[in-house]
C-alpha cells in the first residue's frame, strides 16, 4: 500500500513538471521492482518503451494510423484560410518563455525597453493631466455618460486618432505612448480611458492605415483622428465571443443584375463599445464566394469593411459602462453594398 501511495506522489510529481515519457517509464521499472512483478509485467513494459520513446516508430506505429483514422471519419476539425491566417499571425514575443514554465530571464532583459518621445511625453503630462481634471468618475457613471466638453477637448486635441500618422491628421505616437495615455487615464476614469482606447486599438483606423486604399484613406483617416467620425469594432456575437474564428457573420460575393460585384451581408452583433455614438463600424464577418468570382477560391480571408452606422439598427441598450454596450443587429435578414465601398 505504501509504494502505491508513493508512486501516485511520484505520478503526480512528473506531471507538474511535464515530464518526459522516458521519465514515466522509470517511475513505472522502478514501481515493478518495488513490486518484485514477474516478467509478464516487464515484457509489455519493455515493449510500450520501445514504440513511445523511439519517435520514428511512434510515427509510423501510433501517430500516422491514428491521424489518417480521424481524418477518414471527418473528426479532425476543417479551418478556414481565415481562421489559419488568424492562428498563424503574429509571434509569441516573450510571452513564449513567461508560459514555457522555465522563462530564459536573461533573454527577456535583453529585450529593448521602449522610451516616449519629448512629445509623447509632454502629451502626457499636459493634454492628459487636462482631461484627467476635466473628468469626474462619479459624475460619468451618475450621468452615464462623459460630460460634453470632455467629448470637445477630446476630438479637439486628437484624442482618437494617436495611431493616426501626422500627415493623415493624427498625432503619429508609437503604441508604448498609446498604452501610457490609456494606463494614466484608466487611473482617474475607467470609462475615460476605454473611450479613448477604442478608436485607437480596435476601431477601423489601423486596418485602413495596413488594407485601405487611398480613397478611404484620404476620407476617413482624418475624419477618424478629429473625431468628425467615431468608429467601433463589431466582432463579438450572440455565439462568439473576441474568437474570431468562431464568428457566424457571412457576406457571400454576387453580380447584380449590372455585373456589379457587390456582398451580401447577414450579420448580428452584441456588446459593441461605443455603438451608441459610432459612425463608422468596422464590421468582422467570414466572405464567401461560391461563384470564385473574386478569383480567390470559395472562401477568401475574412474583411473588416467601414460602413456607415445609419444602414444599421441599434436596439438595447446594456447601460452596464455609459455609452459603450449595445445589441447590433441588421434591419433585414440581408444587405447588399458595394465590394469597394
Amino acid at each position: 500500500m505504501g509504494l502505491l501511495i508513493s508512486f501516485i506522489i511520484v505520478a503526480t510529481a512528473l506531471a507538474f513538471f511535464a515530464a518526459p515519457l522516458w521519465g514515466w517509464f522509470v517511475a513505472l521499472a522502478v514501481f515493478l521492482l518495488g513490486c518484485s512483478a514477474s516478467v509478464w509485467w516487464w515484457i509489455p513494459l519493455i515493449a510500450l518503451a520501445l514504440l513511445f520513446l523511439n519517435k520514428k516508430i511512434r510515427m509510423k506505429c501510433i501517430t500516422q494510423p491514428l491521424f489518417t483514422m480521424l481524418k477518414s471519419k471527418g473528426l479532425l476539425p476543417k479551418i478556414s484560410n481565415t481562421e489559419r491566417t488568424a492562428l498563424r499571425a503574429g509571434d509569441v514575443w516573450m510571452e513564449g518563455e513567461l508560459f514555457s514554465g522555465n522563462p530564459d530571464f536573461k533573454k527577456i532583459f535583453a529585450y529593448p525597453y521602449p522610451v516616449l518621445t519629448q512629445e509623447e511625453q509632454a502629451f502626457i503630462d499636459n493634454e492628459v493631466n487636462e482631461v484627467c481634471s476635466m473628468t469626474s468618475d462619479w459624475k460619468v457613471f451618475e450621468e452615464r455618460d462623459l460630460p460634453e466638453n470632455v467629448w470637445t477637448y477630446l476630438k479637439k486635441n486628437h484624442f482618437f486618432g494617436m495611431i493616426i500618422p501626422k500627415e493623415d491628421g493624427g498625432l503619429g505616437f508609437s503604441a508604448y505612448a498609446h498604452s501610457c495615455v490609456i494606463e494614466k487615464l484608466a487611473t482617474h476614469s475607467q470609462v475615460l480611458a476605454i473611450t479613448v482606447m477604442v478608436p485607437n486599438s480596435l476601431g477601423p483606423a489601423e486596418l485602413l492605415l495596413h488594407y485601405g486604399t487611398q480613397k478611404q484613406k484620404k476620407y476617413y483617416l482624418p475624419r477618424l483622428a478629429d473625431g468628425r467620425e467615431i468608429p467601433c469594432f463589431a466582432l463579438t456575437e450572440p455565439e462568439a465571443g473576441s474568437d474570431a474564428a468562431s464568428i457566424q457573420s457571412e457576406g457571400v460575393v454576387f453580380k447584380d443584375k449590372e455585373g456589379k460585384v457587390k456582398i451580401k451581408l447577414n450579420f448580428e452583433k452584441r456588446y459593441i463599445t461605443l455603438s451608441s455614438i459610432a459612425t463608422v463600424i468596422g464590421l468582422a464577418f467570414v466572405l464567401k464566394d461560391p461563384e470564385n468570382i473574386l478569383g480567390l477560391g470559395e472562401e477568401p480571408e475574412a474583411l473588416l469593411v467601414p460602413w456607415l452606422m445609419p444602414k444599421i439598427k441599434v436596439l438595447t441598450r446594456h447601460d452596464i459602462m455609459t455609452r459603450s454596450m449595445y445589441l447590433l443587429l441588421m434591419p433585414h435578414s440581408s444587405v447588399k453594398m458595394l465590394l469597394s465601398a
